[in-house]
């Protein structure tokens, strides 16, 4: 017997913006990201993506967005003015929830405290600022640009802008890194006391550097010992675990990120982007990938 599964709702829906462009390349990152060669083109690219965004739409009539997340790349290289002016557009083209979770990625060292105040009055109200690690030597073999110092007063100045909902990136596994090592990494980032934090092992991605010519890793034991330590000192300071690498204070989970798990809908407009959208009334569920270059 053949069981057919029918959509008897439409899932919530989100909307992912892609800015593919970086200070620099990372060895690890296999997104869609090209260091910066000149000057960014920010009114030409936020015209593509309203563009971009106009051409979903007859997907989505009647939709509301519930949460809206600018990833890269470096989405904190596009100035303030920039980002009010394409938030401006969404609004004007789709309805946003009124308390829409809406986040920006932010690599340190490129980013301070009135451009964060100038986010947060553009309407950005969650920020992920990508910290890695609070190690030197660590912070160079990833090819980060930014020290741990910057990392730090990121955190705090985006604190001091007024934002109530930070996230920090942190990895683990990294190259020559002690166990030791990286909890010291997560106790000063537990220290920072971010709203959430995402602390996951670094991985050999194809179509990266480091694939193509692999540091030395610490070994499977090495990494589990770290995991496993890691996760009972996040629950100690009551960071909760909810997916993967995701681990939240009450109240604070990526509403985002809940929606991918949940299976439920997004858009994705930008250079490299996808979507998915279910069209309950045909049974069918629609998936788009853009084009790779910016």
């Amino acid at each position: 017997m053949t069981t057919v599964f029918r959509f008897t709702a439409t899932p919530p829906l989100s909307l992912y913006i892609h800015f593919p462009w970086c200070v620099r390349k990372c060895p690890y990152c296999d997104f869609n990201s090209h260091a910066v060669k000149e000057d960014l083109p920010e009114d030409a690219y936020v015209d593509a993506l309203l563009v971009d965004l106009e051409q979903e739409l007859p997907s989505v009539w009647g939709r509301t967005v519930q949460t809206v997340f600018m990833g890269g790349g470096t989405p904190s290289l596009f100035s303030p003015a920039a980002l009010d002016r394409l938030l401006a557009g969404i609004r004007a083209r789709l309805p946003l929830k009124p308390d829409a979770e809406i986040t920006l990625e932010a690599n340190p060292g490129t980013v301070e405290q009135a451009r964060f105040e100038d986010y947060r009055q553009a309407g950005i109200n969650r920020l992920s600022i990508g910290v890695q690690s609070l190690n030197p030597n660590h912070l160079e073999a990833l090819g980060r640009i930014h020290s741990a110092d910057e990392a730090r007063h990121a955190a705090q100045a985006a604190r001091r802008a007024g934002f109530e909902n930070i996230n920090l990136d942190l990895m683990f596994g990294l190259p020559q890194q002690t166990v030791e090592q990286a909890l010291e990494d997560l106790e000063a980032l537990i220290a920072l006391q971010p709203d959430h934090l995402s602390w996951y092992q670094l991985t050999l991605e194809p179509n990266t550097l480091f694939h193509a010519h692999p540091p030395s890793l610490p070994d499977d034991d090495m990494r589990w010992a770290m995991q496993e330590q890691g996760q009972t000192r996040l629950a100690e300071q009551g960071y909760g675990q909810y997916e993967v690498s995701a681990f939240a204070r009450r109240g604070h989970q990526c509403r985002h990120n809940l929606n991918y798990w949940g299976f439920g809908d997004y858009l994705g407009i930008g250079a490299g982007a996808h979507g998915k959208v279910t069209d309950a009334a045909r049974n069918a569920i629609t998936r788009r990938w853009k084009k790779r270059h910016p």
